[in-house]
């Protein structure tokens, strides 16, 4: 059997075990990011095509198919995990039968922020549906008396009042949560998470200065991560970016075509700074974000609108915009913590040529018919 990959997956039992212990370790840290105190239950593989997960109230066991975790990636399988600790909270919390998908459940499925095809009773089963109808629709009278509360909440997150802020924000998370809502239903924005698996065990420093400028200059909110591969039995750093779809496109594009271009200029020049080793190659890395971010800056500064109002206009609007996207995040990831950044020793001939010919990067528009990965980002020729 091939996993997700494309590669060879072999159920053995090292790779069995290794599993039950991701999962164990994943129902915990699931327990801790939305502050849920369930117990762990038994954890159980199964050989099952048809049924991806199911709770078992009365053995206190936790099923999930091997073949699911063999076949699709990480993310689905803790989708399913989630949908069926929400089974476990509706009889552990709600002291409820857990077999049906009703309200309660639906409201379980808010408290792990679980949303989409995978709080229907299909996620208990192959075929998992790629649309979901919302919880609550907006078509609805119902629907809409909640997403007229999240929006005042909102609109409320953006006073002044600091207190009355982080209120109103905690207030307008916990209807999210519980309805089962999403931003996509609030009004009319529309967010989207992108992962971007890096391949690797750990995060390179400039990958870092990298997600700095997205978040900087992109209006995206960038998250690093990481992401179990079952075949392997290890964890890959990730990059994960939110924002609006337009915004995650462009992001995602400049995020690809600087890493590419990073490596095919150290190619071109490595030689230029012969013993330097690592920390030339680390210098110019470093040097080249440096001064594609000022480039970016000196657009930034041209680009603001003229006048006192209509720039305490432009900063109350990305406020607004940075408070919803906000409560969008905190559905994938309740608690987050900060990361302190690490010193660089910069060998000073690489750092200072980076910098001048990050200058001259050009960032092209996303083009629909640019090719994968595209060829947009180009070296001024002027």
């Amino acid at each position: 059997m091939m996993d997700a990959s494309g590669r060879r997956c072999e159920f053995d039992l090292q790779l069995r075990t290794a599993w039950l212990r991701q999962l164990r370790m994943e129902f915990e840290d699931i327990c801790f990011q939305y502050r849920l105190n369930l117990q762990p239950p038994v954890f159980e593989l199964t050989d099952s095509k048809t049924i991806l997960g199911s709770w078992n109230e009365q053995h206190r066991l936790l099923q999930i198919s091997a073949r699911l975790i063999c076949t699709c990636p990480w993310q689905i399988t803790l989708q399913i995990l989630k949908h069926e600790m929400a089974h476990q909270v509706c009889t552990d919390i709600f002291a409820a039968d857990n077999g049906g998908h009703g309200q309660l459940f639906q409201r379980a499925c808010g408290m792990l922020g679980l949303t989409g095809p995978f709080c229907r009773a299909k996620a208990d089963c192959a075929g998992i549906p790629s649309v979901m109808d919302p919880v609550l629709s907006p078509r609805t009278e119902a629907g809409r008396k909640i997403l007229s509360r999240v929006e005042k909440l909102l609109a409320l997150a953006a006073s002044d009042n600091e207190h009355e802020a982080a209120l109103a924000m905690q207030h307008a998370e916990e209807l999210l949560r519980r309805y089962n809502l999403t931003l996509r239903q609030v009004g009319d924005e529309n967010y989207r998470h992108l992962s971007l698996n890096i391949g690797k065990q750990r995060m390179p420093g400039y990958l870092r200065q990298v997600c700095a400028l997205l978040q900087e200059y992109f209006f995206v909110r960038v998250i690093c991560a990481s992401v179990y591969e079952p075949a392997r039995d290890v964890r890959l750093r990730t990059i994960e970016l939110f924002g609006r779809p337009e915004n995650v496109a462009v992001a995602e594009h400049c995020y690809y075509f600087l890493t590419e271009k990073l490596l095919a200029l150290w190619q071109q020049r490595r030689r230029r700074f012969a013993g330097g080793g690592q920390r030339a190659r680390t210098s110019y890395f470093h040097g080249i974000i440096v001064g594609f971010r000022k480039k970016l800056a000196a657009g930034t500064r041209q680009a603001q609108p003229a006048g006192d109002m209509g720039r305490a206009k432009s900063k109350s609007l990305l406020v607004t915009e940075d408070i919803r996207l906000q409560a969008f995040v905190a559905n994938y990831f309740p608690r987050l913590q900060k990361g302190r950044g690490r010193k660089i020793l910069l060998h000073a001939d690489a750092y200072r040529e980076a910098v001048a010919t990050g200058k001259t990067l050009i960032l092209h528009r996303v083009m629909e018919s640019a090719a994968v990965r595209g060829g947009l980002l180009e070296q001024s020729t002027d």
